[in-house]
């Protein structure tokens, strides 16, 4: 089996998409589940491209960098800050009546963002395994569910197209399948693979929080 197929397996048999509250939604999604996933996809999204900058800082391998600033370049618009991705989020919220400035992150969320941090300052390979499988390709699945979910939801309910999540899933399509290919250039020890997988399953479990802290929200409602 490929360093990408071992990957990405590990990412499909993680608890992660099997925890609670994504299969809940996956039968019923009401506009309250929406807001609340988006309102911390938001801080997520703030987070995101600083994750990029601190891996790109870990090593001197120039090809690497190119790969990563140019993810960065494209989460951030290509120049055009209406077009990033926090941006693209933040007008999403606003059509469905969410303002930016009333947001509050949730403790898990926060957790969550801290472990990615320091999985992202750690070594390169770890970094690698944290962005690409656990955040690129992990991203891709979880937004294609709420994609569906949201499609349902759209036609009881009078919401905005689902431009957010096209461009989100185009984007994690391609960003995914160039970091994988990154991971499988550069790691080419068994020491490096291992840093890989290790950086893999660490952000998933730190993902796996971000969900728990959705959970005990929609167990506890205000």
């Amino acid at each position: 089996m490929s360093l990408t197929k071992d990957l990405k397996q590990e990412v499909e048999n993680h608890p992660v998409l099997k925890s609670k509250w994504l299969v809940d939604k996956k039968e019923y999604l009401s506009k309250e589940d929406l807001c609340l996933w988006l309102s911390q996809e938001y801080f997520v999204s703030v987070d995101f491209v600083n994750w990029f900058l601190w891996t790109a800082s870990l090593t001197n391998n120039v090809d690497a960098k190119i790969l990563l600033v140019h993810n960065i370049w494209e989460e951030l618009g290509e120049g055009n800050a209406n077009k990033s991705h926090v941006r693209v989020l933040t007008h999403f919220l606003k059509e469905i009546g969410i303002v930016e400035s009333q947001l509050k992150i949730l403790s898990h969320t926060k957790k969550y963002l801290s472990d990615m941090k320091e999985l992202t300052n750690s070594n390169f390979y770890s970094a690698l395994g944290a962005l690409g499988p656990a955040n690129e390709y992990l991203l891709k699945l979880e937004y294609g569910q709420m994609y569906e979910s949201y499609q349902k939801l759209s036609k009881k309910e009078n919401l905005p197209n689902a431009f957010f999540f096209e461009v989100n899933l185009e984007a994690d399509e391609s960003h995914s399948d160039q970091l994988f290919k990154l991971i499988e250039s550069t790691c080419d020890t068994s020491d490096k693979m291992k840093q890989v997988k290790d950086g893999n399953r660490k952000a998933l479990d730190a993902r796996s929080l971000f969900y728990k802290g959705l959970e005990e929200v929609g167990a506890n409602p205000k």
